[in-house]
């Protein structure tokens, strides 16, 4: 039987990934509500995030260039479907390369949940294989979602020293 995770259309197990930051949901929120903010933390560990164009509104485009320590672009195209402030955000994501090629659907939900000593995130991406030669992509999110998280975290901390400052 063939590997479904290299058959075009099929789907994989969905990946959850959670983490506690030390701030209120509204600060972890606000770092996924723009372009200035995902560009600092929306790849993982050596790839830097080359372009970001982000309409924070239900339908608007959510649209992100991850750049590798080689040069090469990797873009992931979507739209926001749900935004709760400070409790959920939904986009329907696709990974594409040269010529807007899908590779794969990403579907993500994002929960923001407070809890004592700061906010609970979990990341939930189901995926939707379309390009056989992006299943190495599917399997390394784990590693890559992590490496994304630990930016994130010093995001947060960057829009929180901010916050101080401005007081």
């Amino acid at each position: 039987m063939a590997d479904a995770n290299k058959i075009p259309g099929a789907r994989t197990p969905p990946l959850v990934i959670s983490r506690v930051f030390p701030a209120p949901p509204e600060t972890v929120f606000r770092a996924w509500s723009s372009a200035e903010h995902l560009r600092h933390w929306f790849c993982p560990a050596a790839y830097t995030v080359a372009d970001a164009r982000v309409d924070f509104r239900v339908g608007g485009a959510f649209d992100i260039c991850m750049r590798s320590p080689q040069g090469q672009d990797h873009w992931t195209r979507g739209r926001y479907t749900e935004i709760v402030p400070h409790r959920r955000l939904i986009i329907d994501m696709n990974a594409v390369a040269e010529r807007d090629r899908v590779l794969f659907r990403a579907y993500t939900i994002v929960r923001f949940t407070a809890e004592r000593g700061g906010t609970r995130l979990e990341v939930t991406q189901s995926y939707t294989l379309l390009d056989p030669a992006a299943a190495a992509m599917i399997q390394g999110a784990p590693i890559g979602w992590g490496q994304t998280l630990d930016r994130l975290a010093v995001e947060v901390a960057r829009i929180q020293n901010a916050a101080g400052l401005e007081s």
